[in-house]
């Protein structure tokens, strides 16, 4: 690797651990801000695979999509939404061998969009999952990247929004982190999808 891409790496992993530092902070003071707007909860999931094609490309990994064809709107903010795939993604990228596969996926159920990413990376042990959502820690793997923050912060966003995070694993087997979203009532604002993004049967990338 050249020097440069050495420093311009660094670069990035110092502000993106800068920007992690300043959410828990917001967060802990209770100062979240969530911009609510009626979002399509299958242009939002395919916004987000598009955005970690490259990524899980580099890794040689399959990025796919599996989902309900007919998702109800959810009420989030777009912006923070896909802060939470980016971290989950990016999370099941590090921990999947090449040649694994990543899913992104989702199902209504009682008002709410059930959103998932599942992996088929290393797991996780059951003694770990209750501290997956705790700062700074992180599972044990022998090249750990990141301070540890990325769940706490999606959880903190999740439960912003009124909704709830769960993970299921198993060790050697792959891990899959849900989470739930309020599905947005009909007098709530209007469908703004990003322009061109629609949920296509068996989309897959990478």
């Amino acid at each position: 690797m050249k020097p440069a891409q050495v420093i311009e790496r660094a670069a990035k992993r110092m502000d993106r651990l800068i920007q992690d530092l300043l959410d828990v902070a917001v967060m802990e003071s209770g100062q979240l801000t969530i911009e609510r707007v009626r979002l399509s909860a299958s242009g939002l999931i395919v916004e987000a695979a598009d955005m970690q094609k490259p990524l899980a490309s580099s890794s040689s990994l399959e990025l796919r999509i599996e989902a309900e064809s007919d998702l109800p709107d959810v009420w989030g903010d777009r912006d923070r939404l896909l802060q939470v795939f980016e971290n989950l993604i990016g999370n099941a990228i590090k921990f999947t061998k090449a040649g694994g596969r990543i899913t992104v996926g989702a199902a209504s159920t009682d008002h709410e969009v059930i959103f998932r990413v599942a992996d088929t990376g290393s797991g996780m042990a059951p003694e770990d999952l209750p501290r997956v959502f705790d700062r700074f820690w992180q599972a044990t793997r022998a090249n750990r990247q990141g301070a540890g923050l990325g769940l706490p912060i999606t959880k903190g966003i999740v439960e912003a929004h009124g909704g709830r995070i769960w993970v299921e694993s198993t060790p050697h087997r792959g891990t899959t982190v849900s989470f739930a979203i309020p599905e947005a009532t009909p007098e709530q604002g209007r469908p703004s999808a990003p322009s061109g993004s629609s949920l296509r049967d068996g989309d897959r990338a990478a």
